[in-house]
């Protein structure tokens, strides 16, 4: 049951900061250009500058070679599964073309970035950054390939294919993430000074990304979105059911606890929003995109201490 208070209380701080986004568009701190160039920040510098810092301290080379084969395993287990979800839902709901395509992208692809990792520093302070740089490596891989496959335009797809995608995996986020493996592994530590001021700058991470969820919400046609009932079926099946059954499998070939209850969290994330941008990028269904993540962060705020409450009961 701890971790369903955990999840609760961090989901509390995170309205907060969403409600915060919204009220600094209100009050003109913050307008669609600058939340752009907020997103840029984040992704670019923030997040990988976080990633880096609390991946090297308190982990131990140790940890990360007892860890590394559960991470990767339930983490490739969990985008099989999703990605058999969002095809099976596709088909359910007879979605075609580009919508079609956008769709299995957001039923696959959680909001790891700008909630996942908030979320998991609150759940797992200690260990939960370590598994999140082993986690990504995979995430990233399959984010540019299928992922970027997903949300091309059908016109675009006899000039794409996914190999030709993984030039774009190396982005500031991974590259990052291989320098932390590395600095674990060689027992590198940061200079003090060094250290305290990235420690700063990733501590801006979960406000600043927030704050930019609840920006983007204000622009939002909510109305738009809510009598889609596929949007529905991504909550009930993507962010319930398949957790449950993640969580179900892990414990049945004995993982470790620790992992379990990260792999599940994830699992049961609101859409990526990077989906909606890949989508805008390629001339592909963007709205299909921006709906899902509407629907899937707003409803995520009970889905997540539900389903942490059903795998702690």
């Amino acid at each position: 049951m701890e971790s369903f208070y955990l999840v609760l209380t961090q989901l509390e701080v995170f309205t907060v900061m969403i409600l915060l986004g919204i009220f600094a568009i209100k009050t003109k701190a913050l307008n669609e250009i600058y939340l752009g160039d907020l997103s840029k920040l984040i992704m670019r510098l923030i997040l990988p500058v976080m990633i880096f810092q609390k991946s090297i301290n308190g982990t131990t080379r140790a940890d990360m070679l007892f860890c590394f084969t559960e991470v990767i395993l339930s983490t490739v287990l969990m985008y099989g599964v999703l990605f058999f979800t969002g095809f099976v839902l596709k088909r359910i709901f007879s979605l075609n073309g580009n919508y079609g395509r956008v769709f299995h992208a957001s039923t696959m692809f959680g909001n790891v970035g700008f909630i996942g990792i908030p979320l998991i520093l609150g759940i797992l302070p200690e260990r939960g950054m370590l598994y999140m740089a082993l986690f990504t490596i995979v995430d990233m891989v399959m984010l540019w390939t299928i992922g970027f496959h997903l949300t091309l335009p059908e016109e675009k797809l006899e000039h794409s294919s996914l190999t030709a995608n993984l030039k774009n995996i190396f982005n500031p986020a991974i590259l990052s993430i291989f320098l932390a493996i590395l600095f674990i592994l060689m027992e590198w530590k940061l200079p003090v000074t060094l250290n305290k001021a990235l420690g700063a700058v990733g501590d801006m991470t979960t406000p600043l990304s927030l704050i930019y969820i609840g920006g983007t919400f204000y622009f939002c046609n909510v109305g738009k979105f809510l009598t889609r009932i596929e949007y529905y079926a991504i909550i009930v099946v993507k962010m319930i059911a398949i957790p449950l059954l993640i969580f179900s499998i892990l414990r049945f070939f004995n993982f470790q606890p620790e992992i379990i209850i990260f792999i599940t969290t994830l699992t049961g994330m609101p859409s990526m929003a990077a989906i909606a941008m890949f989508a805008r990028t390629n001339d592909s269904d963007e709205d299909c995109a921006v709906g899902a993540i509407l629907i899937t962060t707003i409803f995520c705020l009970v889905t997540l201490p539900l389903v942490a409450y059903l795998t702690g009961y």
